[in-house]
């Protein structure tokens, strides 16, 4: 069964690795090959012929699911203007301090399901109380799926591809929007909102009611900031929520106590055994703490999980723990093949696959030691895949764990549902006094969590370079966790050294890579010498505390195991350039800060002035303006930066308009020649003059703006001059990060072609 499983699963992955649905002439040609092979080789060989039909099956169930989700009734038409729909919210709706954000799936003009947010409006009035089930009228304006595409950013398109979101958009502020009618029958997640309404006086007056909220119905929207920074810092942000874990715990101890109770009765054993009766009641609480939790794409994993053990219990059915496991994988695949696009997937198969393993060894061993060595070994084995997800972790996290599972095993999921179910039966004090309890263990817990968390030496970084370095550290670890009977320890460190030691490709002297990451309307520059790295201008902030430094800007600089900066350049004071500074400054060691606003920056800065000029690894760096007493202001004052090497050179502009462009053509016109541009101002109508582009006279020019943005960056008329010009132009909104490499040639990467997916969206 695991076999079937995995040829099933690999069918599936191959297909996720896609970048268009379309079946090439060649895949045809290799699926003809394989179907011979299976009717040629079936009576000799018929596991072999079972494997790759179950393989091929996986890959078609992919293909299938997969045009399901993409196909949606949304038209263009229909995107980019406001637009009267009418639908149902669905799932519960996430309150914030500024907005409220929902699902809703509409009836007309199309159907579909779109992710909404409704903003407060000028007057600081928040939206109405929504309710899931309710019907609604609203005036929209939503646009196609969109995400930064970046070396180790988060692919949102991805994750909105798995949650099979149609569009993404927002409620305008309208007397069209109206409640047409409430949700007259109940469903589970009038239930949930009912408990999260109901629980929210008591939960309000703990300091970790969010959490407390998030483990009895499955909804994190209240898990504060700092509380989410703790959990991630110690790799415990699985306890804060239900997964896996929290639904074998108690359908775990249900069917222990069911089985305890029952046994007190010789005569009910005689009917029907303690360990089934103990199943079917296992069972039954495994599916109620999934619905309560909404049925999500992880607890629904986590069910079929747990049902899989139950129902071979209740059949009386003596499987291998391996067939079961096998089982259970297919099921979930079958159910839901786009789990393969969840990091929770990998990890509970994995870690579980890992605990199958530890569980039968040192058996003659304690309950505390046995436990001790599983936790260690679930640490040791999931760092390659902690590594390729997040860039790093926890050194101290198996100390972190082997804490917080028991704690949120044994004392906070118990009395947090114990609390919530007493405190919905008309047992106030009883119900307040059990989540008492449960807050009160989190707040010890947070005492150890945040003296982890403080230790400097705690996190560390690393993201293997290729799939091919993420298999061999996964064999690294499996090779070490084997029995030393194999006597294959010795490979470990062979395997190890090929992955540190393999020939990278890194920067030569005079090479010069400039990479403009996709931060949407906003700039953020990273520029690498050989031994030496450059930062200009940090993305934008937003009031809801998302910022482009935390989503993109860091986790490329974690990608590439760049841990300082030689220089920040803040070329003015535009949120959507100085806005990730903050953030930065508080992660990562900079030696020097120069901008154009220096009285907006708290840190020591040096003011960017014309003829400022350095050198590193043989490419010259020269700021070109502004000038040391100049009158120039605002987008016109940016600091203006040239860098060159041997035989190119790139020009970057920050948001200088005509008047900063006037100034350079007439003062240092000889000196503006380059070969690559940044846009002045994302590519608006107030730069890019005809007399600035010709002095510049680059070949090409790099467009740094958001998708389908309000300004409509960048301008018809600029992207005319441009082709009238002769100037070939890329745009992040389109190419995502673009990689530059000025050498002997110059050099260029789009992120959307290299890892192009054919869930992404495609510029027209």
């Amino acid at each position: 069964m695991l076999i079937y499983a995995l040829s099933f699963g690999f069918g599936i992955v191959l297909f996720s690795l896609k970048n268009t649905l379309q079946i090439s002439p060649l895949e045809w040609l290799l699926f003809l090959g394989i179907f011979l092979t299976i009717i040629t080789l079936f009576k000799r060989y018929q596991a072999l012929s079972v494997n790759l039909a179950i393989f091929l099956l996986g890959f078609a169930w992919m293909g299938i699911i997969s045009i399901q989700v993409l196909k949606s009734e949304i038209k263009d038409e229909h995107l980019n203007k406001p637009i009267l729909v009418t639908g149902k919210i669905v799932e519960l709706p996430e309150k914030l301090a500024y907005k409220t954000k929902f699902i809703f799936k509409t009836n007309s003009p199309f159907k579909g399901r779109l992710k909404l947010a409704w903003y407060d409006d000028k007057k600081h009035q928040k939206p109405p109380n929504l309710h899931t089930g309710d019907t609604w009228q609203l005036l929209l304006k939503i646009k196609d799926n969109n995400g930064y595409q970046n070396l180790g950013g988060l692919d949102y398109e991805k994750w909105l591809f798995y949650q099979r979101i149609d569009a993404t958009g927002y409620v305008r502020h309208s007397i069209f929007n109206q409640r047409i009618s409430a949700n007259s029958s109940y469903s589970i997640n009038q239930i949930r909102q009912k408990i999260q309404q109901d629980l929210r006086p008591s939960l309000s007056k703990q300091s970790f009611g969010g959490v407390i909220n998030a483990l009895i119905i499955g909804d994190r929207s209240f898990i504060n900031d700092k509380h989410w920074e703790l959990f991630k810092s110690t790799n415990t942000t699985h306890l804060s929520v239900i997964s896996g874990l929290h639904i074998g715990l108690i359908s775990g101890f249900v069917f222990l106590l069911a089985q305890l109770l029952w046994r007190q009765s010789t005569r009910l054993t005689l009917i029907l055994p303690a360990q089934v009766i103990g199943a079917y009641f296992g069972l039954l609480s495994a599916f109620l703490y999934a619905l309560i939790a909404g049925f999500s794409i992880p607890t629904g994993r986590a069910f079929i999980m747990a049902s899989v053990v139950f129902v071979s219990i209740i059949l009386r059915r003596h499987h291998n723990t391996w067939q079961l496991y096998g089982l259970a994988l297919i099921l979930v695949l079958a159910n839901n093949p786009l789990s393969v696009f969840s990091v929770g997937f990998w990890l509970s198969f994995y870690v579980v696959a890992v605990i199958i393993y530890a569980s039968k060894r040192h058996q003659q061993k304690s309950w505390l030691y046995r436990l001790i060595y599983i936790q260690l070994l679930i640490s040791i084995a999931t760092l390659p895949l902690i590594a390729w997800f997040f860039s790093g972790g926890s050194i101290l996290s198996p100390i972190a764990n082997l804490i917080a599972i028991p704690v949120f095993s044994f004392i906070t999921t118990p009395f947090s549902l114990m609390g919530a179910l007493l405190s919905l039966s008309n047992l106030p004090y009883l119900g307040e006094l059990c989540l008492s309890i449960a807050n009160q263990s989190l707040v010890y817990l947070s005492f150890l969590l945040e003296y982890l968390q403080q230790l400097n030496f705690n996190l560390w970084h690393y993201t293997p370079s290729s799939s091919l370095d993420l298999i061999a550290l996964i064999l690294v670890v499996l090779i070490t966790i084997l029995p030393k009977q194999l006597k294959l320890l010795w490979l470990s460190p062979l395997i190890l050294a090929l992955i540190l030691f393999a020939p990278s490709s890194q920067l030569k002297p005079q090479q010069v890579l400039i990479t403009t990451l996709d931060v949407g309307q906003g700039l953020a520059n990273i520029v690498q010498t050989k031994n030496h790295t450059l930062l200009f201008d940090t993305g934008a902030y937003y009031r809801s505390g998302f910022n482009l430094a935390e989503a993109v800007i860091l986790p490329y600089l974690n990608a590439k195991n760049i841990q300082h900066l030689d220089k920040i350049i803040i070329s003015h004071g535009d949120n959507d350039h100085i806005g990730g500074l903050k953030t930065l400054l508080k992660t990562i060691s900079v030696d020097e800060i120069l901008t154009s606003v220096p009285e907006k920056i708290q840190q020591t800065t040096t003011k960017c002035q014309q003829y400022q000029q350095w050198q590193w690894d043989g490419v010259k760096f020269e700021i070109l303006s502004p000038a040391k007493n100049s009158q120039l202001k605002s987008n016109n004052a940016s600091c203006v930066l040239k860098i060159s090497n041997a035989k190119h050179s790139l020009l970057l502009t920050g948001d200088i308009e005509k008047k900063a462009e006037r100034y350079l053509v007439k003062n240092l016109a000889k000196t503006l020649n380059s070969d690559v541009m940044i846009a002045p101002h994302h590519g608006s109508k107030s730069s890019s003059t005809e007399e600035f582009l010709n002095a510049v006279s680059p070949t090409l020019i790099v467009v740094s703006s958001g998708f389908q943005n309000r300004y409509r960056h960048p301008h018809k008329t600029i992207i005319k001059r441009y082709q009238g010009n002769g100037i070939k132009m890329l745009q992040t909104a389109c190419a995502g990060q673009i990689d530059i490499i000025l050498d002997d040639k110059i050099t260029v990467t789009e992120y959307r072609k290299t890892s192009a997916r054919y869930y992404m969206r495609q510029c027209q």
